[in-house]
Parts: structure tokens; sequence; C-alpha cells
């Protein structure tokens, strides 16, 4: 018989992530129905999201790659970019997502009870499918621009998995700080749109003064596309200081869930 979380009792660590397990086919659907709602998954939409992609990809080639001159080595700067593009875009996504998720299911949240951390959760699947057509769009010119394999590839599974872990991070502490924020969403988009341009998104991280490199250190994006890139083009294994900010991703990851747990019941009463 499946245990509920009640609403008005305690509940502990082992029991939470039994009921977020038992849930599990409530976030399912709740992302399924988003992704239908969307056209993501119709051949338009799917070619649609690419062409966007490869326009995207143009304009930063010729800002960043041909007027300004940015060096990327051996490695043609498209192929170098995209990793960074495709990350960063699904890190942007989880944040507008989940700025907003427990507003907009407000009405879906006073008729059910469920363990509501289902609800960023849904989010981070629904930005796995623009994820996942990044991905298949990198292999595609991969393959067209005649790069070559190298064994850091079977790295990149673990590194997907750090990419979700990261994100869905995110999406929890944007999320529950919109319980207490109405501008959660304005203030998301302004520091996304401030935040690309000290994350080596569209260069590397050797064009920045020593004296600045803690900035990329400590954030968790940037050691994350740098160990993309170590993975799928071969680049140098990414300073290990760039351990910082993964290890803050942890504590933060870590923190979030037991706030989540201790305000389970309360989540309600703030929307």
């Amino acid at each position: 018989m499946t245990k509920h979380i009640s609403p008005d009792g305690h509940i502990g660590t082992l029991e939470y992530l039994k009921a977020i397990w038992n849930f599990r086919h409530l976030t399912h659907s709740l992302a399924k129905g988003e992704i239908k709602n969307q056209s993501s998954l119709n051949i338009t939409g799917i070619f649609l999201n690419i062409i966007q992609s490869l326009i995207g990809l143009a304009v930063y080639w010729i800002v960043f790659g041909i007027a300004i001159g940015i060096d990327t080595g051996d490695i043609p700067y498209p192929i170098f970019v995209l990793p960074g593009i495709f990350i960063w875009h699904y890190f942007s996504a989880i944040t507008g997502y989940c700025s907003n998720c427990f507003i907009l299911s407000q009405n879906f949240i006073s008729k059910l009870y469920f363990p509501r951390i289902c609800i960023p959760f849904s989010k981070v699947l629904l930005g796995m499918v623009d994820f996942t057509i990044g991905i298949i769009l990198f292999i595609i010119l991969f393959i067209c621009f005649g790069q070559s394999l190298t064994i850091n590839w079977l790295f990149f599974p673990l590194i997907i998995i750090a990419i979700i872990i990261f994100v869905t991070t995110i999406g929890l502490w944007i999320s529950f700080i919109s319980l207490f924020s109405m501008d959660t969403t304005r203030i998301a988009a302004q520091l996304t749109n401030f935040l690309i341009f000290i994350t080596p998104v569209f260069y590397p991280d050797t064009i920045i003064p020593e004296n600045f490199k803690f900035i990329l250190y400590i954030n968790p994006v940037a050691g994350i596309i740098e160990y993309t890139r170590w993975s799928l083009l071969g680049t140098a294994l990414p300073d290990h200081k760039y351990l910082i900010g993964i290890a803050i991703t942890a504590i933060l990851g870590i923190t979030i869930f037991f706030i989540f747990k201790k305000y389970e019941k309360r989540i309600s009463d703030l929307l």
C-alpha cells in the first residue's frame, strides 16, 4: 500500500524520498502534458527548434568567431561553442519554467496532495526535450566538420547527469524563492542575461585574465561547460579549481532538498 505524505504531519527523509518516487508518474504526466501543449514533439516543432538553434549559432559565429576573431585552436568555432549554447539554453529554460511554476499550478495544488517538489522536477523533464535536440544537433555538426571521437566521450553520460543535477538544483531554488517574491521571474531573466557574459559560452576560458579566473571557478555553469568540452572535443582537462563551483552546486542541492522537505506542508499556504 502506498503511503502518502500527510500535510499535517512530519515526514522523515527516507519517507519523503519514497513519496517522491511513488509520485514519479505524476511528475512524468505533468511534464508530458506541457510538452504536448508545446510544439517540441511534432516534426514542425523539432524543425523550428533546429532552425532557431542554427540561426543563433550562425550569429555567434559571425560576431565572436569572425568579427572578434576568438581563437579556439584547431577546433572549428561552431563546434567549440555549441556545447556551451545547449547547456546554457537548458539552464536558462529551467530558470524560466521554475520561476512561476507554483503560481501556475496553484489550482492543481489546491485539489490534490502530492510532494510539491514534483512540480519543479517536471520542469526539468520538460527542458530535457530541447536539451536532447541540442545534443543531436551537436553530433550532426560534429560529424559534418569531420571531428574525431576521443576516449573522453565515455565520460559524457556522467557529465549529462551532472548537468541535470545542476539545473534541478537551480530550478528548486528558483521555485522556492518564487513563493516569497513575485518578482522572481523578472529577476531570474535579468540574471541569466547578465551571467552569460561571465560564463565561457561563446569564448574559451583562456582569454580570461588569471586575476579574474576566480569568477569562473565559483560559477558552476562554467565548470560544467568546460568539462563538457573536454569530454566531447578533447580540449585540455579543466583546472581542478572548477570543482569549487561544482561542489557549491552539490551543497546547494542537498540544502534545497531538505528545505523543500521542511516547507512541504506550508507551500500551499504560501501561494
